[in-house]
């Protein structure tokens, strides 16, 4: 085979695809889903993304390998740019509406003056610099971004009854891969070996294009979670209306507050649980109290979070319906997982198994006797 044609023919077909996947993300969500300021900047990012891709038509028709040298690393300076748009992206989908964009910006500064730098100077070791920076500066963001996310999924807990669209989990692994990404780039770099190499020339294009084909997969998964996502911000607490005092200690009161309050027979009788969007906040109006004695009540009392409580009174209405259910029954599992109040059937089944240590169709079985 003619690796000279074929490897260079490979790359641009996978450049010119992914540029026009990423263009056409990036004007997606800026036209369709454009509510949430880190659902921008990731759009922003994108399109910024896809010009890096133009790297690698415009190297390939450079006769002159100084000058091709130069337009390269021209353009790996200009990925950094797009990498300080991923941080910003990042902090602004932890920490929503937190920091303003001017502010965030200053991610880029470095990697502005840098490319600045190199046009004026020429000097390769600006590149070394560049990563060295971006490593510290990745380190510090994954430590900070990994505690800050564990504590956001614990609030989560505490508030909300469906954490799904909340969850930041999958965010935390982006940031662990990017890391790692940007660790290989570093490592690859001072050793001054790469070993994603085909057989030609010091050549790299094996490699690219499988990146590409990496980048249409991170994207798209991205994609369909930041559309999905939402953000939960803590509201301001509610002063209780069955409390006569007004600054009454809500770690001290909560009991004498709710304790003449039969609490789960309001909610059964309410079905308050089958909101799919239910938080504290809310289930705390719906009773007639405020939230922290609400809570005080729910972690105390049932040892439990918001989020285990809510999902109890689900599951003991699905298991209501499993013992209705006959194999004539119009309702399907997804159905009982509807009607029982999740969001999703995947929910439902992992919280069943977790509570009743099975499927639904093992209980099934258990109730008929087969």
């Amino acid at each position: 085979m003619n690796y000279a044609h074929f490897y260079p023919l490979l790359l641009c077909l996978a450049s010119g695809f992914t540029m026009c996947l990423l263009i056409v993300s990036g004007l997606f969500l800026l036209r369709r889903h454009h509510a949430y300021q880190f659902q921008r900047v990731f759009a922003v990012a994108l399109l910024l993304l896809s010009v890096g891709f133009f790297n690698n038509f415009l190297v390939l028709t450079f006769s002159d390998e100084n000058t091709a040298r130069f337009i390269n690393l021209l353009l790996i300076l200009y990925d950094y740019v797009v990498v300080g748009g991923y941080m910003i992206f990042i902090v602004t989908l932890v920490f929503p509406g937190r920091y303003s964009i001017w502010r965030l910006s200053l991610f880029e500064v470095p990697y502005v003056l840098a490319i600045a730098l190199y046009v004026i100077t020429r000097n390769p070791t600006v590149y070394p610099a560049v990563q060295i920076y971006t490593l510290a500066a990745s380190t510090v963001l994954l430590v900070w971004l990994e505690i800050s996310i564990k504590r956001y999924y614990r609030i989560l807990l505490d508030n909300v009854g469906y954490i799904e669209y909340y969850d930041l989990h999958w965010a935390a692994i982006l940031v662990v891969l990017m890391y790692v990404v940007q660790l290989y780039w570093a490592v690859e770099s001072f050793s001054n070996q790469s070993w994603f190499t085909v057989p030609t020339a010091n050549s790299n294009m094996l490699f690219d294009t499988l990146w590409c084909f990496i980048t249409i997969v991170y994207v798209l998964f991205i994609l369909r979670k930041i559309v999905q996502q939402k953000v939960f911000i803590e509201e301001p607490a509610t002063d209780s209306p069955l409390s006569t005092q007004e600054n009454a200690s809500p770690s001290d009161d909560y009991y004498m507050v709710l304790n003449n309050v039969d609490i789960d027979h309001l909610i059964r009788e309410k079905k308050h649980y089958l909101e799919t969007d239910l938080t504290l906040q809310k289930l705390a109006i719906y009773l007639g109290t405020n939230r922290q004695y609400l809570s005080n009540y729910i972690n105390r009392e049932k040892q439990k979070t918001f989020y285990e409580y809510i999902n109890d009174f689900r599951l003991e209405d699905a298991k209501h319906l499993l013992d209705k259910w006959n194999p004539d029954c119009e309702h399907s599992m997804e159905d009982i997982a509807t009607l029982s109040g999740f969001n999703s059937y995947s929910t439902f089944l992992r919280q069943f198994v977790k509570k009743y240590g099975g499927p639904p169709s093992q209980y099934l079985k258990k109730i008929q006797g087969t």
